[in-house]
């Protein structure tokens, strides 16, 4: 599920790269990736090799139906201080259902959940920031980019907590619970839509995790002649690994 390659260059800090296939947190509020959890909105969705932004593949979401709730998310579970929260930052394209609808930039967006001090870091959310993308096209991948100073498209408080008009602004010791990709709005004008996410970014505190949405093999013959390439393993023997352990093996 999870393949971790240490990237690092003279005089700079390391860069972790990450190959997600699924679901790598544990459970909720466990570090790590949720995909499509709620079976209230839920639309279907795979990690596939028919677009890549890095890597061989990415992850694809399906048309969405034209039941109205019906919207695609994924879970990043930081559980981390804000403090150290420098830059996030996902690549996007349109799929091919919905490759004339460029106005629909918006229906891409990022949720940062975050709580105030003395509060528990994996409470729901007392401030929630929200940032649509601003473009996306179907032929070329298009990125999408946050820092605590970007001003958000809403801000959203529970429990009466008094939110700031950045993540900036939080009070210090403020903590991230979560950041999610989201596809769709839950209303009707999702019919129809889909699109691709990759290359998903987190910086904190000066090191960067890279996250390289990839496809899994379906069976060990698709390892074979060379197949293991095509799902960005360094060789065979890995990808059947992969394969024979249903996915618990990196």
């Amino acid at each position: 599920m999870l393949l971790a390659l240490l990237l690092a260059s003279t005089g700079a800090l390391a860069d972790t790269a990450v190959v997600v296939r699924g679901d790598t947190a544990a459970g909720e509020n466990q570090p790590g990736w949720m995909f499509d959890r709620d079976p209230a909105n839920t639309t279907p969705f795979e990690f596939t090799t028919a677009a890549a932004k890095i890597g061989m593949g990415s992850l694809y979401v399906e048309p969405i139906g034209d039941n109205a709730p019906a919207k695609f998310i994924a879970e990043l579970f930081l559980l981390s201080d804000l403090d150290d929260l420098e830059e996030v930052s996902y690549d996007i394209r349109l799929g091919p259902e919905s490759s004339t609808r460029t106005d629909d930039a918006e229906q891409f967006y990022m949720n940062v959940y975050t709580n105030l001090p003395g509060g528990p870091v994996d409470g729901f959310y007392d401030c929630r920031f929200d940032y649509t993308a601003k473009s996306v096209a179907a032929e070329t991948w298009t990125t999408a980019t946050v820092t605590p100073e970007t001003p958000p498209d809403n801000v959203a408080s529970r429990n009466g907590a008094q939110c700031t008009t950045t993540l900036a602004g939080m009070l210090d010791g403020s903590t991230v619970r979560l950041v999610s990709l989201s596809l769709g709005d839950t209303s009707a004008g999702d019919e129809g839509l889909d699109g691709y996410f990759d290359n998903v970014v987190v910086t904190q505190s000066g090191d960067s995790v890279v996250y390289d949405l990839e496809a899994s093999p379906t069976d060990k013959d698709a390892c074979k002649k060379g197949g293991f390439a095509d799902y960005s393993f360094k060789n065979q023997g890995q990808c059947v690994s992969y394969v024979a352990s249903n996915g618990k093996s990196g």
